[in-house]
């Protein structure tokens, strides 16, 4: 078994808010929410034990109630030093065996990553105990009453985050130990070293951070503000059927041949919500379009929409669209500020933030020879 304890119960003094920092949001979400929401996924956690501060019980309570964060087992109150509170973790453990692994992590470095968690696991498993960090890339000194008394070498050196683990026979003879002796550490593993057990170093990235001020909090908030680019693509021959209209980005071409498909075939159209639903993990157009046809929807425009209400749902929005239209009819160029009109209100984003250009393929494929049309397109989507 692999368990987890979750420090939460900090009081946040550096941070300067009247609130609990876990409770601050970081792209919609409070902080406390991402970090356990990892936890809750990763598939090497089988329990989570998350220690709080009393007063902030039903609020944390709500959270892993509202999110269905089941692997939360138990939620303990924490002591009047981290050591405490780790040690109540540690207590409240009650069905372990001395080889299973505990980790311990802070709340406050939602970062953490499943990679990060399972080689830390791994490595615990071989080693007795390990601790994830990075190379200080710094260089540090030692100073006393301001004055530098020592450089010390960098290449010795790494700065180490959580989780921090153990086995779990480790745990309580190292905390035990620590009591026992008066003995308060930097950090967990500390404790371990204390008595005379090696730690192992595992490398993490080093966006795991510890949100610890306003500055780590706007720096954390930068990293939720990712950026994700999806491109997608869809071709289509010209139908024999004149009275198929010509549709480009929701626009009626008037007096040219539309595309054959089931639907209306805008090519524009499929090859936007291709790049939007790869870019947040959905599949292609025709595992959702076909049975809309089926049902009567044949407008582009309704597929389009159907995807960017995925996008929402996700917590982004689109920045910035590009189109490349390959074809040697019709002539595009005479349309493309109605398409990026169309476009503009479809999407709800400005039109100089929608690039189109064409090409006429130079007869040298089936497009440039005039049989139909190719469009790729890519998408910008900020959180």
């Amino acid at each position: 078994m692999n368990l987890a304890i979750i420090v939460a119960g900090g009081k946040g003094k550096r941070m300067h808010k009247r609130i609990n920092k876990l409770f601050l949001l970081l792209n919609k979400d409070p902080i406390i929410f991402h970090t356990l929401n990892t936890f809750q996924n990763c598939k090497n956690i089988n329990k989570i034990i998350l220690v709080i501060r009393p007063e902030d019980r039903s609020k944390f309570e709500s959270i892993i109630k509202s999110n269905k964060f089941d692997k939360v087992i138990k939620v303990v109150d924490g002591g009047a030093e981290r050591q405490d509170s780790v040690y109540n973790g540690i207590k409240a453990i009650d069905d372990a065996k001395d080889d299973d692994v505990v980790l311990i992590h802070n709340a406050v470095n939602p970062f953490v990553d499943e990679a990060t968690i399972n080689n830390c696991i791994n490595a615990t498993k071989k080693y007795g105990a390990a601790v994830v960090g990075f190379p200080a890339k710094d260089t540090i000194k030692v100073v006393d009453s301001g004055f530098v008394k020592q450089t010390i070498g960098r290449r010795l050196l790494w700065q180490v985050q959580t989780p921090q683990a153990m086995k779990y026979f480790l745990a309580k003879k190292a905390f035990e130990r620590a009591y026992k002796d008066k003995f308060y550490g930097t950090d967990d593993v500390s404790l371990v070293e204390k008595i005379g057990g090696s730690v192992k170093i595992v490398y993490c990235p080093r966006e795991n951070i510890k949100i610890t001020d306003p500055h780590d909090l706007a720096y954390a908030n930068k990293l939720t503000n990712a950026t994700r680019i999806g491109i997608g693509q869809d071709s289509h021959k010209f139908s024999t059927d004149k009275n198929k209209k010509l549709m480009l980005g929701g626009l009626e071409i008037e007096n040219k041949s539309g595309f054959e498909a089931n639907s209306d075939g805008d090519v524009l159209l499929h090859a936007l919500f291709n790049a939007l639903s790869t870019t947040i993990g959905y599949k292609s157009i025709s595992f959702y379009a076909d049975d809309m046809c089926k049902r009567g929807i044949t407008d582009s425009k309704k597929y389009v929409e159907f995807i960017l209400d995925k996008v929402n749902e996700k917590g982004f929005k689109i920045s910035n669209v590009a189109v490349m239209l390959e074809g040697k009819k019709p002539r595009i160029d005479e349309y493309i500020d109605k398409i990026k009109a169309s476009l503009s209100k479809l999407l709800k984003i400005k039109k100089e933030n929608i690039g189109i250009a064409a090409t006429s393929g130079e007869e040298l494929t089936e497009f440039g020879k005039g049989r139909g049309m190719q469009c790729f397109a890519v998408v910008t989507l900020k959180s």
